[in-house]
């Protein structure tokens, strides 16, 4: 099955929508009208109506005798045509169209740490602007369906012994899921495949696992009449297949209290849906690469989802961090608003500063110190000897051979080897190992706090024009520090001793609580005048705390190579704030009509 976007005439295919359930853009989705039995002389439908495959149009009795009484019998007889057409339609429609196969998050254990489901035919609004959107780009206009996408990719990834065709699209589904796990110690990742014909899937996936050289061990799986089940790892993927089974059906992911929580607040219907226990992923971290779990879980712990659909211009994100604490970067009304107020340049941002932003860049920069390692001692750092003359000769020549392609394998080592020691500690005619890059974590510490006292409860803005001949028209530029209190004269001060000594270009205007700047040519008009601005604006969380907006049509005018492939794009938008104490936003891609 596929979400084909010239779909030949409608045969009653229970798994495409019915005609008339919504106006799809031209060229995209559009199944044909079914043409029901009704018999001579029975009433007709009004146009657009829908009628369910091989449907009966009932008759009304003619009545005997005159035609007294007439017209309220027949009223009455139409009226029961049309609640019964409607309930019979209601029932077709609920069976065999929003009934779109089974939900991946059934067939994934309670503990799963991260899931991802993709479904391509999520509704009757979404497919056709999906299909739509996707023939804007010129990689994607050849292909009028789904499984034209997946044949592609595989044809490109270079996988061989796997014909697209016969071994996966012949049974692929539209709804799909991937899951990592950890069972045993290990962790490995697990799929649910959406399958429209279990024969097709029970022969494909064995061609498949052959082709991938992999066994039971590492990559087994059990089909099941309308999915797959596939676990995936370095070893034991045959034990943990079962028990992922097993678990699932007892407690799966779908029934969890986080992931329930985190579905139901996602609104409407979604692409791509992406949900992470970021606990659990602290876990994982620890077990898989050493960091310890306590760092990544002071940075962000609890849980969260996004979503990835389509609307009418483009394709939009929206996300929720569900945190068991409350989010500690706070918004503040009228940020977005505030914004729209800026010129009307290529690119814009704004932030809000929260007033608890000291406590924000101590936990960033414990979480630095803690997971990086940087209080190692003076003991713990191996002082590499620096390169000879002829070492130095032997390492260019080796590198040289790297760059090439041409470093033969018992090169290797010695290469890696004096490659280390170069870039530790240069060369013993311009050593390195006394050479220091930048400021030491104190005086960063000392850095980020003075900034800190300045900036709390201040609001930030800017923006700019892209040019031909820069990257940014130096005279187009505007910036603005809204301090909460008035130390502006502070803030400068404090920006020309960081920027060691430089003063800051000539316009920057200090004025009691408020720092600018604003350039000879600044845009003109403002961003609220742009309907796609106006319109995202709405979305925006009430309490936001930052707001980005970049126009790629008018980066694309300037730097076409740079944006080569991605004419159709119109703008970037995203908005970040607060709900109910959990972080949470909206970002918009903008397409070219």
């Amino acid at each position: 099955m596929s979400s084909d976007a010239t779909s030949q005439p409608y045969p009653g295919d229970p798994n495409q929508p019915p005609p008339g359930a919504y106006g799809p853009p031209a060229g995209a989705y559009q199944p044909q009208q079914p043409q029901p039995y009704v018999e001579p002389g029975a009433p007709q439908q009004p146009p657009g109506a829908y009628m369910p495959p091989g449907a009966y149009t009932p008759v009304p009795v003619a009545p005997s005798g005159s035609g007294r009484g007439r017209g309220p019998k027949v009223a009455v007889a139409a009226i029961l045509s049309v609640v019964l057409l409607a309930a019979v339609g209601a029932v077709v429609l609920f069976k065999f169209v929003l009934d779109r196969g089974p939900d991946p998050a059934e067939s994934f254990p309670a503990t799963a740490s991260m899931y991802v489901e993709l479904n391509l035919d999520p509704s009757f609004d979404q497919t056709p602007k999906l299909l739509d959107h996707l023939q804007k780009f010129e990689d994607l206009e050849d292909y009028e369906d789904t499984d034209a996408l997946v044949e592609a990719f595989v044809d490109e990834s270079g996988v061989e012994g796997v014909d697209a065709a016969e071994d996966i699209t012949s049974w692929l589904g539209l709804r799909h899921g991937l899951a990592t796990w950890e069972y045993d110690d290990e962790v490995y990742a697990v799929l649910s495949l959406a399958s429209t014909d279990a024969n097709a899937a029970e022969e494909g996936m064995a061609q498949i696992r052959a082709a991938s050289g992999g066994d039971e061990s590492s990559f087994d799986y059990t089909v099941e009449d309308d999915h797959v089940l596939i676990v995936i790892g370095e070893t034991g993927a045959d034990k943990a297949l079962a028990a992922a089974e097993s678990e699932a059906a007892e407690q799966p992911l779908a029934e969890s209290d986080d992931y329930s929580e985190a579905r139901s607040w996602l609104d409407g219907d979604q692409i791509l849906i992406h949900w992470t226990d970021m606990d659990a992923v602290g876990d994982l971290a620890e077990m898989t690469s050493g960091a310890e779990s306590d760092a990544v879980e002071e940075l962000y712990s609890g849980h969260l989802i996004y979503g990835f659909s389509a609307f009418d211009e483009g394709f939009e994100v929206t996300y929720r961090m569900f945190g068991d604490a409350d989010h500690l970067w706070t918004g503040t009304e009228g940020l977005i608003d505030g914004m729209g107020e800026l010129p009307a340049s290529d690119f814009a941002v704004a932030a809000y500063v929260p007033e608890n932003v000291d406590e924000i860049s101590k936990g960033w920069l414990g979480f630095f110190e803690e997971f990086y390692g940087v209080e190692a001692t003076a003991t713990d750092v191996v002082v590499e000897a620096p390169l000879t003359d002829a070492e130095y000769a032997e390492y260019t020549e080796l590198d040289e051979q790297y760059w090439a392609g041409t470093l033969a394998a018992e090169d290797e080592e010695r290469y890696w080897e004096l490659d280390g020691r170069y870039w530790a500690a240069g060369t013993e005619d311009e050593p390195w190992v006394e050479e220091t890059y930048g400021p030491d974590f104190g005086e960063i510490e000392t850095a980020v706090g003075d900034f800190s006292d300045l900036l709390a409860g201040a609001t930030l803005s800017g923006g700019g024009n892209f040019s031909a001949d820069d990257d940014v028209d130096p005279d187009s530029l505007h910036f603005a520090a809204h301090l909460a209190e008035e130390r502006a004269q502070e803030l400068e001060d404090l920006i020309t001793t960081w920027s060691e000594g430089e003063p800051l270009p000539e316009g920057v205007e200090v004025d009691g609580s408020e720092l600018s700047y604003t350039g000879s040519a600044v845009a003109d008009g403002t961003l609220a005048e742009d309907d796609r601005f106006r319109e995202f604006a709405g979305l925006a969380p009430a309490q936001c705390s930052v707001g980005a907006w970049v126009d790629l049509a008018r980066a694309a005018e300037e730097d076409p190579e740079a944006f080569e492939g991605l004419e159709p794009l119109s703008a970037f938008a995203w908005a970040h704030g607060i709900e109910d104490g959990d972080g949470t936003g909206v970002m918009r891609l903008y397409l070219k009509d």
